[in-house]
């Protein structure tokens, strides 16, 4: 499995993610084409070689236009749920925006939808954390892990007036994330950089795996400071005595014998998307002998709390059962593959290296088929025979 280690010894922000990407092998020009899919005109990527206390690194600056007014989370979302992009960059990236715009609305008692993105909502953060995933995606990473991130100290001069460091956002974003004091009087973790890390990383409760480095880069702040305003990532595949990898998760589970079943669905896909691995339900017999539904949601620690939150406001249950539990999962990758249909996203998996199976992603070959006039079968048949054929060639 192919995996991304974060290291924020001098924190992180969203243009040193970019930065640290491309250090790392990321195409500019391959992602700035996949941010083009985003409907933000007049935006330019600026990319540099620079030095950090004797460390190399890149510096990656966002040139946008003037904006007046400031936006909402339902126009970013918008932007974003609009756009062509993977389903999972939307996904994340809406969920990052979503974190920073909960913590806004925590700090400062303003209702969510209702959050005023002042430095977290202009066109050069949508592009920093759209551009993560992007960059993520295209780098075929998996699974993300971080060590502690490093804060800073002092205050901070923003719309909201003269703020401590760590700003309050970026502190609510980082509760149940392990962090470590650096003493340097400056905001080194920005609420930007926070979302994104707390977005990506899958668990935060143990060492990354036993990995392979492959690649390793470099992403630089825009300062100079006493250590080297740099965020490293490590790329790599993980090196396991089975020819799968194993990771713990959270499993959570209730009852149902009273709640509407045509609930179920706007549950289900809202868990999904706010970061569950699986989501699913069976039938059963309940305490009281009706026909129940039993719910049960396997995720990652970072996004139980939210998880559960979801579950007691959707639906009708008073209580869920928590445990943990390991689960074995193949080596995979996401790739694009070209077809007459148009470029398609496909995952393929891997057993003891060599491929298992290629599988397209059903709601880009449905679109597609709507698009060409044919059906959906005949454009997931030609995604997965590309993935094939490329695949004897890799």
């Amino acid at each position: 499995m192919r995996i991304a280690v974060f290291d924020p010894f001098c924190g992180i922000s969203g243009n040193m993610v970019l930065g640290a990407l491309m250090d790392a092998g990321l195409s500019a020009v391959r992602l700035e084409g996949m941010l083009r899919r985003l409907d933000l005109p007049g935006w330019e990527l600026s990319v540099d070689r620079v030095l950090r206390n004797g460390l190399q690194g890149t510096l990656v600056n966002v040139a946008v236009p003037g904006e007046t007014g400031h936006r909402q989370l339902p126009d970013i979302l918008d932007i974003i749920s609009r756009s062509d992009l993977p389903d999972t960059v939307r996904e994340k990236s809406s969920l990052a925006f979503e974190k920073l715009a909960e913590a806004e609305s925590s700090v400062h008692g303003i209702p969510v939808d209702r959050v005023h993105f002042h430095e977290t909502g202009a066109m050069d953060a949508i592009i920093d954390i759209t551009g993560s995933f992007c960059g993520l995606y295209l780098m075929g990473v998996e699974c993300v892990y971080s060590s502690p991130v490093a804060t800073g100290t002092g205050t901070v001069e923003c719309a909201h007036g003269i703020l401590p460091v760590p700003a309050p956002a970026t502190l609510r974003i980082l509760e149940g994330i392990p962090t470590v004091p650096s003493g340097i009087p400056f905001e080194i973790t920005t609420p930007t950089g926070a979302a994104i890390l707390a977005t990506a990383v899958g668990s935060w409760t143990g060492v990354p795996p036993a990995m392979i480095p492959s690649e390793t880069g470099y992403g630089a702040g825009a300062r100079d400071l006493p250590r080297p305003n740099l965020l490293r990532i490590t790329l790599g595949e993980t090196l396991s005595g089975e020819a799968w990898g194993n990771e713990q998760c959270v499993e959570i589970k209730t009852v149902l014998d009273d709640m509407d079943p045509r609930i179920w669905p706007g549950v289900a896909s809202e868990i999904l998307r706010i970061g569950a691995v699986d989501c699913y339900g069976g039938m059963c017999i309940g305490k009281k002998g009706r026909p129940a539904l039993e719910m049960t949601v396997i995720c990652h620690e970072p996004y139980v709390n939210d998880i559960i939150r979801c579950i007691f406001t959707g639906t009708t249950t008073l209580g869920v059962r928590i445990s943990s539990l390991g689960r074995a999962v193949l080596d995979r990758e996401s790739r694009i593959v070209s077809t007459r249909f148009g470029p398609l996203s496909v995952k393929r998996a891997f057993l003891d290296g060599k491929l298992l199976r290629s599988e397209p992603e059903y709601e880009e070959c449905a679109e597609a088929a709507v698009k060409y006039g044919v059906s959906v079968h005949e454009v997931m048949e030609a995604a997965r025979c590309q993935a094939l054929e490329e695949g004897r060639h890799t």
